[in-house]
């Protein structure tokens, strides 16, 4: 072979791997888009809000009769008995009113007693005495009871209030906050302690008005707390009536199944309200659906790769995942990202 004819195949060949380099730079070639394939399964409707611990029970511990503390024997942190003693306030007006109260039952009490005496003596002597003498002695003796009765009554009133002045812990918990210090004087506005049960914490969370009318007593939710993998299984144990007019939200209340909640009070969680369950439904991420003009759309795969525009109706509700109510059958190919390519196009799903 001559060196012509060598030169001639060489530049054949040059112009064949160039045309391929153009073609396969030239030609259509399906664009490459994330996809999912919709799938029947369970699916529940979850309502996450930020929730926070708080006590079964809690009060303020406040004084019935104002005045100076005299004894203030717990601190915060402390635990008390249901009936214990909490704080007394000084009573010395009671007790003086107390000890004249005493003095006074006590004569009257032998005011009393003379007058019976008299009575029976004088129902003694029978024909030596007159009807009219008799009955005086008795209505001597029936005053002496009414002003004896009067009297202890009064001396009850006295105790009473200075009972008023011992402050008592409603049931058994522990001391959260105790605002004033022995010798201070307080009225009653002022807080002396405040008191929690802090066995069988339950969950507070507010709840914008627009979702808590689907909210029920004994619907599930889970709890979860920071830095705790496991969620906690809870139950919605009751919902305010009244709505926050501030807030616009109303509170839900919620309480542990089967299990302890070993967290201090105030600290923030985050509350799953599961709504809806569902066996069978198909669940799309909110990212694939276009929403335009109130209508929303996804756009579908087909059989031959080409991007199809679906109009479809689903349950608009604040989560990740809604639940799709028309216009997707199972097995049906999604685009993830509806941005990715237009109708009509030619794709490959991936």
């Amino acid at each position: 072979m001559n060196k012509k004819a060598v030169k001639i195949g060489l530049w054949v060949l040059v112009a064949v791997a160039l045309l391929s380099v153009a073609y396969w730079l030239l030609s259509p070639r399906e664009k490459q888009v994330a996809s999912f394939v919709a799938e029947m399964a369970p699916a529940e409707r979850i309502l996450a809000v930020n929730g926070r611990i708080r006590p079964r029970l809690q009060v303020d511990i406040r004084p019935a009769i104002g005045g100076e503390l005299v004894d203030l024997p717990f601190d915060v942190g402390d635990r008390v008995q249901a009936g214990q003693i909490l704080a007394r306030i000084d009573d010395k007006p009671e007790a003086a009113a107390i000890a004249e109260a005493e003095a006074s039952v006590q004569a009257q009490q032998a005011v009393l007693a003379q007058a019976r005496r008299d009575l029976a003596r004088f129902e003694a002597l029978g024909e030596f005495t007159t009807r009219r003498e008799v009955e005086q002695r008795r209505l001597s003796v029936k005053e002496g009871e009414r002003e004896l009765s009067r009297r202890r009554a009064s001396l009850i009133q006295m105790r009473e209030l200075r009972d008023r002045r011992i402050l008592r812990a409603p049931f058994a918990g522990v001391i959260l906050e105790r605002p004033v210090d022995p010798g201070q004087t307080v009225g009653l506005d002022s807080v002396i302690y405040r008191l929690a049960d802090l066995a069988g914490p339950q969950v507070t969370a507010e709840v914008d008005e627009i979702y808590a009318a689907q909210i029920r007593p004994d619907m599930d939710a889970t709890i979860s707390l920071p830095a705790q993998e496991r969620p906690l299984r809870a139950k919605v144990l009751h919902i305010e009536p009244r709505v926050d007019p501030a807030t616009g939200a109303r509170d839900v209340r919620l309480g542990l199944v089967g299990g302890t909640l070993d967290a201090p009070s105030g600290l923030t969680v985050t509350v799953n309200l599961v709504i809806e369950k569902r066996s069978r439904a198909i669940s799309l991420p909110r990212s694939a659906i276009v929403q335009s003009g109130g209508n929303a759309r996804v756009r579908v795969i087909g059989d031959d790769d080409v991007v199809i525009d679906r109009r479809i109706d689903f349950i608009d509700w604040p989560a990740e995942e809604v639940i799709v109510t028309r216009g997707i059958k199972p097995g049906e190919r999604i685009m993830a990202d509806p941005g990715a390519a237009e109708p009509g196009e030619k794709v490959k799903g991936v």
